[in-house]
Protein backbone atom coordinates (compact mmCIF):
# COMPACT_ATOMS: atom_id res chain seq x y z
CA UNK A 1 0.00 0.00 0.00
CA UNK A 2 1.34 3.42 -0.76
CA UNK A 3 -0.02 6.92 0.58
CA UNK A 4 1.16 9.76 -1.29
CA UNK A 5 1.86 13.51 0.70
CA UNK A 6 0.47 15.74 -1.13
CA UNK A 7 2.72 18.54 0.06
CA UNK A 8 5.69 17.63 -1.22
CA UNK A 9 4.61 14.41 -3.62
CA UNK A 10 6.22 12.26 -2.13
CA UNK A 11 5.28 8.66 -2.01
CA UNK A 12 5.80 6.60 0.94
CA UNK A 13 5.32 2.77 0.14
CA UNK A 14 6.72 -0.89 0.67
CA UNK A 15 9.95 -1.32 -0.83
CA UNK A 16 10.47 -4.47 -3.80
CA UNK A 17 13.65 -6.03 -4.73
CA UNK A 18 13.94 -3.60 -7.58
CA UNK A 19 14.52 -1.22 -4.70
CA UNK A 20 17.64 -3.02 -2.92
CA UNK A 21 20.17 -1.35 -5.06
CA UNK A 22 19.28 2.07 -4.69
CA UNK A 23 18.39 2.18 -1.02
CA UNK A 24 22.32 0.98 -1.27
CA UNK A 25 23.16 3.76 -3.29
CA UNK A 26 20.68 6.00 -0.84
CA UNK A 27 22.55 4.52 1.95
CA UNK A 28 25.91 5.55 0.79
CA UNK A 29 25.01 9.49 0.53
CA UNK A 30 23.40 9.63 4.08
CA UNK A 31 26.55 9.98 6.07
CA UNK A 32 27.20 8.90 9.17
CA UNK A 33 25.20 5.72 8.33
CA UNK A 34 26.93 2.37 7.96
CA UNK A 35 26.63 0.58 4.80
CA UNK A 36 25.40 -2.73 4.20
CA UNK A 37 26.30 -4.76 1.23
CA UNK A 38 23.29 -4.75 -1.36
CA UNK A 39 22.20 -8.32 -0.62
CA UNK A 40 21.56 -6.98 3.08
CA UNK A 41 19.47 -4.06 1.70
CA UNK A 42 17.73 -6.52 -0.96
CA UNK A 43 16.82 -8.86 2.25
CA UNK A 44 15.48 -5.67 4.33
CA UNK A 45 13.43 -4.99 0.60
CA UNK A 46 11.69 -8.39 0.15
CA UNK A 47 12.33 -10.89 3.45
CA UNK A 48 11.41 -7.34 5.94
CA UNK A 49 9.41 -5.27 3.52
CA UNK A 50 6.48 -5.46 5.84
CA UNK A 51 8.45 -3.84 8.19
CA UNK A 52 10.27 -1.11 5.84
CA UNK A 53 9.51 1.86 3.75
CA UNK A 54 10.96 3.67 0.77
CA UNK A 55 9.81 7.44 0.14
CA UNK A 56 9.93 8.17 -3.94
CA UNK A 57 9.64 11.12 -5.96
CA UNK A 58 9.84 11.37 -9.26
CA UNK A 59 10.44 7.81 -9.68
CA UNK A 60 13.48 8.24 -7.18
CA UNK A 61 13.85 7.06 -3.57
CA UNK A 62 14.61 9.94 -0.95
CA UNK A 63 14.11 8.12 2.27
CA UNK A 64 13.59 5.25 3.47
CA UNK A 65 13.27 3.42 6.89
CA UNK A 66 14.65 -0.27 7.49
CA UNK A 67 13.52 -2.28 10.59
CA UNK A 68 11.87 -5.39 11.86
CA UNK A 69 9.57 -6.66 15.05
CA UNK A 70 11.78 -8.60 17.74
CA UNK A 71 11.71 -11.83 17.11
CA UNK A 72 11.77 -12.71 21.27
CA UNK A 73 9.53 -9.63 21.81
CA UNK A 74 7.42 -8.89 18.78
CA UNK A 75 5.95 -5.81 20.81
CA UNK A 76 9.40 -4.39 19.65
CA UNK A 77 9.92 -2.79 16.85
CA UNK A 78 13.89 -2.06 16.29
CA UNK A 79 14.60 0.30 13.94
CA UNK A 80 17.76 -0.52 12.02
CA UNK A 81 18.40 2.50 9.82
CA UNK A 82 16.56 6.09 8.38
CA UNK A 83 17.72 8.09 5.81
CA UNK A 84 16.68 10.91 3.71
CA UNK A 85 18.40 12.54 0.64
CA UNK A 86 19.45 15.90 1.15
CA UNK A 87 16.82 17.43 -0.69
CA UNK A 88 14.07 15.90 1.91
CA UNK A 89 15.83 17.02 4.79
CA UNK A 90 14.32 19.65 7.40
CA UNK A 91 10.22 18.40 6.20
CA UNK A 92 9.38 16.08 8.68
CA UNK A 93 10.07 12.84 6.15
CA UNK A 94 11.84 10.80 8.81
CA UNK A 95 8.88 11.15 11.27
CA UNK A 96 6.49 10.38 8.37
CA UNK A 97 8.12 7.11 7.69
CA UNK A 98 8.29 5.86 10.53
CA UNK A 99 4.88 7.06 11.87
CA UNK A 100 3.21 4.97 8.55
CA UNK A 101 5.20 1.84 9.12
CA UNK A 102 3.71 2.09 12.86
CA UNK A 103 0.46 2.50 11.90
CA UNK A 104 0.25 -0.53 9.10
CA UNK A 105 -1.41 -4.21 10.19
CA UNK A 106 2.19 -5.32 10.33
CA UNK A 107 2.74 -3.75 13.24
CA UNK A 108 -0.21 -4.27 14.93
CA UNK A 109 0.32 -4.86 18.50
CA UNK A 110 3.94 -2.85 18.60
CA UNK A 111 3.97 -0.52 21.50
CA UNK A 112 8.17 0.38 21.94
CA UNK A 113 10.41 1.89 19.53
CA UNK A 114 13.83 1.07 20.16
CA UNK A 115 17.14 1.85 17.49
CA UNK A 116 20.47 2.58 18.03
CA UNK A 117 22.36 5.90 17.96
CA UNK A 118 25.91 7.50 18.20
CA UNK A 119 26.52 10.43 20.83
CA UNK A 120 27.95 12.31 18.09
CA UNK A 121 24.58 11.54 15.28
CA UNK A 122 22.50 14.57 16.13
CA UNK A 123 20.43 14.92 13.32
CA UNK A 124 18.93 10.88 14.65
CA UNK A 125 18.69 12.16 18.43
CA UNK A 126 16.87 14.99 17.13
CA UNK A 127 14.56 12.65 14.99
CA UNK A 128 13.49 10.47 17.30
CA UNK A 129 13.36 12.90 20.39
CA UNK A 130 10.58 14.56 17.68
CA UNK A 131 8.94 11.05 17.68
CA UNK A 132 8.57 10.46 21.02
CA UNK A 133 7.04 13.71 20.88
CA UNK A 134 4.40 13.08 18.51
CA UNK A 135 3.61 9.67 19.86
CA UNK A 136 3.61 11.43 23.73
CA UNK A 137 6.19 9.15 24.87
CA UNK A 138 8.69 8.49 26.98
CA UNK A 139 12.75 8.17 25.60
CA UNK A 140 15.79 6.88 27.42
CA UNK A 141 18.88 5.78 26.44
CA UNK A 142 21.74 3.46 27.45
CA UNK A 143 24.93 2.40 25.88
CA UNK A 144 23.94 -0.46 23.94
CA UNK A 145 27.16 -1.51 22.18
CA UNK A 146 30.21 -0.36 23.55
CA UNK A 147 32.73 0.85 21.11
CA UNK A 148 34.87 -2.29 21.64
CA UNK A 149 32.05 -4.28 20.72
CA UNK A 150 32.91 -3.18 16.85
CA UNK A 151 36.50 -4.83 17.41
CA UNK A 152 38.91 -1.85 17.38
CA UNK A 153 37.14 -0.79 13.92
CA UNK A 154 37.32 3.13 15.30
CA UNK A 155 33.63 2.95 15.51
CA UNK A 156 31.52 4.81 18.05
CA UNK A 157 29.57 3.41 20.73
CA UNK A 158 25.64 2.91 20.27
CA UNK A 159 23.28 4.11 23.04
CA UNK A 160 19.94 1.97 22.45
CA UNK A 161 17.06 4.26 22.45
CA UNK A 162 13.62 3.27 23.82
CA UNK A 163 10.45 5.07 23.20
CA UNK A 164 7.47 4.14 25.31
CA UNK A 165 4.87 3.58 25.12
CA UNK A 166 3.63 4.13 21.31
CA UNK A 167 0.25 5.73 19.98
CA UNK A 168 0.18 5.40 16.46
CA UNK A 169 0.18 1.49 16.02
CA UNK A 170 -3.40 -0.11 16.07
CA UNK A 171 -4.26 -1.98 18.59
CA UNK A 172 -5.02 -5.91 18.61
Amino acid sequence: MSTTTDSQEITLRQPTAEDGAPLHALVRECKPLDENSVYCNLLQCTHFADTCIVAEKGGRLVGFVTGYRMPRDPSIYFLWQVGVAAGGRGHGLGRRMIQSILSRDSCRGVTELNTTITRSNTASRALFAAVAEAEGAQMSEHEYFTAEHFGGAGHEAEYLFRIAPLSSPPRG
